[in-house]
């Protein structure tokens, strides 16, 4: 299982303006510089569709991909970084509320979590919008090639804990060794095709 063909449609700063196909529509949500372009690139197996910065808060628009002529991915603005300012922040979530409440398509979110900070407060209001609006949910701990297979154990425990979630819902990824991304294409697949 593959998908075949993806390519970059474009960045869109505002609802109004992001693509009227009706295709199914999977996000990937999380904190600035937690992995959202990698693992795009990854489950597309691409090397650069989706732009990875060592910059963290580039992402500052809904960035739309196509895949096979039938969904789109869409990378959201990441948030929770200090540097860019209360103003942009502000905008960035109006902007990403906005999508959750709007898009008639959207059938899931992958909300990427960086293994080795676990949840953060940030990560917690993101759930709290999902749980809201009833999206259904992939849970991904990223950069887990970083960690100890103790400390991969507990960060899996305690976030499972803390998201009260089922197993099958919370992944492991990383970009280094492929960790994941078959079982995470799966169950993206899953969630499309409801």
């Amino acid at each position: 299982m593959r998908f075949t063909n993806a390519e970059y449609v474009g960045s869109f700063f505002k609802v109004e303006d992001i693509p009227k196909t009706g295709y199914p529509e999977i996000a990937f949500a999380g904190r600035s510089n937690v992995g959202k372009s990698t693992l795009i690139n990854k489950i597309l197996n691409r090397k650069k569709l989706a732009q990875v910065s060592k910059s963290p808060g580039k992402t500052r628009a809904l960035n739309y991909f196509e895949i096979d002529h039938k969904y789109y991915f869409v990378d959201l603005p990441g948030f929770g970084y200090a540097k860019i300012s209360k103003k942009d922040r502000e905008q960035w979530g109006k902007l990403i509320e906005s999508y959750f409440k709007t898009s008639k398509k959207l059938k899931g979110v992958i909300h990427i979590i960086d293994s080795r900070r676990g949840l953060m407060d940030s990560d917690r209001s993101l759930k709290e919008y999902i749980d809201y609006f009833d999206i259904e949910v992939l849970w991904v701990l990223s950069k887990v090639d970083k960690l100890k297979n103790q400390a991969r154990a507990d960060i899996y425990r305690n976030t499972l804990h803390e998201l009260n979630c089922s197993p099958q819902r919370l992944m492991f990824f990383s970009a280094v060794d492929g960790l994941g991304v078959t079982e995470i294409k799966k169950l993206i697949m899953e969630i499309l095709k409801r």
